[in-house]
Protein backbone atom coordinates (compact mmCIF):
# COMPACT_ATOMS: atom_id res chain seq x y z
CA UNK A 1 0.00 0.00 0.00
CA UNK A 2 1.15 3.49 -0.71
CA UNK A 3 0.69 6.79 1.06
CA UNK A 4 -1.66 9.64 0.26
CA UNK A 5 -0.85 11.75 -2.80
CA UNK A 6 2.14 14.06 -2.78
CA UNK A 7 3.41 16.61 -5.29
CA UNK A 8 6.80 18.04 -6.08
CA UNK A 9 7.53 20.80 -6.00
CA UNK A 10 4.95 21.64 -3.40
CA UNK A 11 3.71 25.18 -2.78
CA UNK A 12 5.94 26.36 -5.65
CA UNK A 13 5.91 26.63 -9.43
CA UNK A 14 6.79 23.62 -11.57
CA UNK A 15 10.18 23.25 -13.25
CA UNK A 16 10.77 24.40 -16.83
CA UNK A 17 12.30 21.82 -19.18
CA UNK A 18 13.64 22.87 -22.59
CA UNK A 19 13.77 20.80 -25.77
CA UNK A 20 16.42 21.01 -28.46
CA UNK A 21 16.33 23.22 -31.55
CA UNK A 22 15.62 20.29 -33.89
CA UNK A 23 12.33 18.45 -34.13
CA UNK A 24 12.04 15.34 -31.94
CA UNK A 25 15.43 16.02 -30.36
CA UNK A 26 15.75 15.85 -26.59
CA UNK A 27 17.37 18.81 -24.89
CA UNK A 28 21.09 18.27 -24.41
CA UNK A 29 21.25 18.59 -20.65
CA UNK A 30 19.23 17.15 -17.81
CA UNK A 31 16.86 19.40 -15.87
CA UNK A 32 16.60 18.52 -12.19
CA UNK A 33 13.02 18.13 -11.04
CA UNK A 34 13.55 16.52 -7.60
CA UNK A 35 16.95 16.99 -5.93
CA UNK A 36 18.74 14.02 -4.40
CA UNK A 37 17.80 13.36 -0.72
CA UNK A 38 14.44 15.16 -1.06
CA UNK A 39 11.96 12.26 -1.02
CA UNK A 40 13.11 10.22 1.97
CA UNK A 41 11.01 7.06 1.45
CA UNK A 42 10.64 4.67 -1.48
CA UNK A 43 8.30 6.26 -4.05
CA UNK A 44 6.78 6.02 -7.48
CA UNK A 45 5.44 8.65 -9.84
CA UNK A 46 1.81 8.47 -10.95
CA UNK A 47 1.36 11.68 -12.98
CA UNK A 48 3.35 14.40 -14.66
CA UNK A 49 1.43 17.64 -14.17
CA UNK A 50 1.86 20.02 -17.11
CA UNK A 51 1.66 23.56 -15.77
CA UNK A 52 2.65 25.47 -18.91
CA UNK A 53 3.86 24.96 -22.46
CA UNK A 54 5.54 27.60 -24.59
CA UNK A 55 3.36 26.98 -27.67
CA UNK A 56 0.88 24.52 -29.13
CA UNK A 57 2.82 21.43 -30.25
CA UNK A 58 3.35 17.77 -29.41
CA UNK A 59 5.85 17.24 -26.59
CA UNK A 60 7.63 14.11 -25.39
CA UNK A 61 8.72 14.18 -21.75
CA UNK A 62 11.34 11.74 -20.46
CA UNK A 63 12.01 11.23 -16.73
CA UNK A 64 15.25 9.86 -15.30
CA UNK A 65 16.33 8.48 -11.92
CA UNK A 66 19.64 10.36 -11.87
CA UNK A 67 20.65 9.59 -15.50
CA UNK A 68 18.76 6.29 -16.01
CA UNK A 69 15.53 6.59 -17.98
CA UNK A 70 12.47 5.49 -15.99
CA UNK A 71 9.74 6.32 -18.54
CA UNK A 72 8.42 8.68 -21.19
CA UNK A 73 5.08 10.16 -22.17
CA UNK A 74 3.63 12.37 -24.89
CA UNK A 75 1.23 15.27 -24.61
CA UNK A 76 -0.29 17.38 -27.39
CA UNK A 77 -1.61 20.94 -27.22
CA UNK A 78 -3.81 22.31 -30.00
CA UNK A 79 -4.51 25.80 -28.67
CA UNK A 80 -2.56 27.01 -25.62
CA UNK A 81 -4.22 30.47 -25.55
CA UNK A 82 -7.75 29.10 -25.19
CA UNK A 83 -7.05 26.06 -23.00
CA UNK A 84 -9.00 26.02 -19.78
CA UNK A 85 -6.41 23.78 -18.16
CA UNK A 86 -3.39 21.74 -19.15
CA UNK A 87 -3.37 17.99 -18.54
CA UNK A 88 -1.98 15.73 -15.89
CA UNK A 89 -0.36 12.92 -17.85
CA UNK A 90 -0.51 9.38 -16.40
CA UNK A 91 2.96 7.98 -15.73
CA UNK A 92 4.07 4.65 -14.32
CA UNK A 93 7.50 3.59 -13.17
CA UNK A 94 9.03 1.05 -10.84
CA UNK A 95 9.20 1.90 -7.16
CA UNK A 96 12.28 4.07 -6.75
CA UNK A 97 14.72 4.03 -3.83
CA UNK A 98 14.43 6.80 -1.25
CA UNK A 99 16.58 9.87 -1.91
CA UNK A 100 16.55 9.31 -5.71
CA UNK A 101 17.13 12.39 -7.84
CA UNK A 102 14.57 12.84 -10.64
CA UNK A 103 15.62 14.66 -13.81
CA UNK A 104 13.87 15.35 -17.10
CA UNK A 105 14.39 16.09 -20.76
CA UNK A 106 11.83 16.98 -23.40
CA UNK A 107 11.46 17.25 -27.15
CA UNK A 108 8.82 18.73 -29.42
CA UNK A 109 7.54 17.79 -32.85
CA UNK A 110 8.42 21.12 -34.43
CA UNK A 111 11.62 21.76 -32.47
CA UNK A 112 12.64 25.33 -31.83
CA UNK A 113 13.84 24.88 -28.22
CA UNK A 114 10.29 24.92 -26.87
CA UNK A 115 9.67 24.62 -23.14
CA UNK A 116 7.23 22.83 -20.88
CA UNK A 117 6.79 23.40 -17.13
CA UNK A 118 6.10 20.29 -15.06
CA UNK A 119 5.60 19.04 -11.53
CA UNK A 120 5.16 15.47 -10.31
CA UNK A 121 2.38 13.63 -8.48
CA UNK A 122 3.85 10.72 -6.50
CA UNK A 123 3.22 8.28 -3.64
CA UNK A 124 5.62 6.98 -0.99
CA UNK A 125 5.71 3.45 0.46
Amino acid sequence: MHSASNCYPTLANGVQVQGAAGGWALGAGFTEIVPVNTITAEFDIHYIVVEAASVADVYEIVLYAATTEIGRVRVAFIDIANSQSLPSVPFQCDVLPKNTQIQAKCASKAGGSKTIDISLHYHTY
